[in-house]
């Protein structure tokens, strides 16, 4: 009689509404949600080679560990999370960083508390203006939010 959150990612939808579709006639009525069962979306965290890339233990440079020496965070933050900034410093100033691609701000944006500071980190980048211009930037900023929490 025990009800349940399960949390899925969006890839998973088909099978949850197949369920919610049957369910109630394998559960008594009683339930505490009538046999629907409940799950919450949530969003994929991408690997650090980006959005084509795959988090994947037998990779260790696809993710950050909980294992990870402050060392490792910063080698693996700096040589491959996958960027959305510029070839060149010309090009990040006239044309900014493509935020939906790049694994460090879409990362900060899971682990960093101050939503204005990350306001400001994506106006920055975005626009190659600012304190957080440049990927290097970006980069770093999220390397010291990894070490803080691991």
């Amino acid at each position: 009689h025990h009800c349940c959150l399960i949390p899925c990612a969006i890839d998973q939808d088909p099978y949850f509404r197949m369920t919610r579709d049957i369910a109630h006639k394998l559960v008594r009525r009683d339930h505490g949600l009538g046999g629907k069962p409940a799950l919450i979306h949530s969003k994929f965290f991408p690997p650090l080679q980006g959005a084509t890339g795959k988090m994947s233990s037998s990779d260790e440079n696809s993710a950050i560990f909980l294992t990870d020496t402050p060392e490792q965070i910063e080698k693996k933050i700096k040589n491959h999370a996958f960027s959305g900034g510029q070839e060149t410093k010309e090009l990040q100033e006239k044309l900014g960083a493509d935020l939906e691609v790049d694994v460090s701000y879409q990362w900060l944006k899971f682990f960093l508390e101050d939503d204005e500071e990350l306001e400001r980190i994506g106006k920055d980048y975005s626009t190659g203006s600012g304190e957080y211009w440049s990927t290097g930037k970006v980069k770093q900023r999220l390397i010291q939010v990894l070490k803080e929490l691991v």
